[in-house]
């Protein structure tokens, strides 16, 4: 419970600043002026930003992009345009010098929609402006809106990236795993389209050849004998035949 009443309490106060907040005008370092000449510096300020505005209204700001200082200045300006709207008067006018010796020149807008600062630098030995600048005087709750809104802008865009990070991490393994099923059919096609395998040679069966000596003795005996004789020196026996008779 403490920790929502916290939380409760921080967004309360982000929503007060916010609601409460104002914008301030800009002010000048420097040595301000308090001799008559700070009038007529002043009014070539102010003729000088209703120039500009003219300009940029017209749409030629492209005349002088090549401008080392009215192009950067009507740029600046240009970008600003949207947020003051028309200029109603003018504000918050100062002319200081600074450390180099050149003027330092506010000129407050009031517009519309914004109240803005155009700081001009003028070369005080040739009197020509060596630098614009266009500063919208934004509320603390527009500000931090902004801080807000580029937070939130950064957070997206760092956990997008995160998730395209994982998914191009996951996609590896199913890479590998398509590399290694192709080589797995590639493997089975290639034992498919081998050769078969030459049949064993089957083993040559010997045939135990009997020494018939011992047969030929017996039956050159059993001759001997039916003839009355004791011994074989009278015949030799030659060939054994089987007898293919009937009974």
């Amino acid at each position: 419970m403490k920790k929502l009443v916290s939380i409760f309490a921080v967004i309360t106060c982000v929503f007060a600043l916010t609601a409460c907040g104002s914008a301030k005008a800009n002010t000048l370092s420097g040595t301000p002026l308090t001799d008559a000449s700070s009038d007529s510096v002043i009014a070539y300020g102010e003729q000088l930003v209703n120039s500009m505005d003219s300009i940029v209204r017209q749409g030629s700001v492209d005349q002088y992009s090549d401008d080392a200082v009215f192009g950067p200045a009507l740029d600046s300006y240009e970008n600003s345009m949207e947020d003051i709207g028309e200029i109603q008067g003018f504000d918050n006018e100062q002319v200081v010098l600074d450390s180099d010796g050149n003027y330092l020149i506010n000129i407050g807008v009031d517009g519309t929609s914004h109240d803005a600062d155009v700081v001009i630098t003028v070369a005080k030995d040739t009197g020509a402006p060596s630098n614009v600048a266009t500063n919208v005087r934004y509320t603390l709750g527009e500000l931090m809106e902004q801080a807000g809104l580029n937070t939130i802008l950064g957070m997206g865009t760092t956990f997008v990236i995160l998730i395209l990070l994982s998914l191009i991490i996951s996609c590896f393994a199913l890479i590998g795993k398509a590399q290694d099923n192709k080589k797995k059919k590639a493997a089975a096609i290639e034992a498919a389209q081998a050769p078969a395998p030459a049949p064993a040679a089957t083993p040559a069966v010997t045939e135990e050849v009997t020494d018939d000596n011992e047969l030929i003795a017996v039956i050159a005996a059993a001759v001997a004998a039916s003839e009355g004789q004791t011994t074989t020196d009278g015949f030799v026996v030659r060939s054994i035949r089987k007898a293919r008779r009937k009974f």
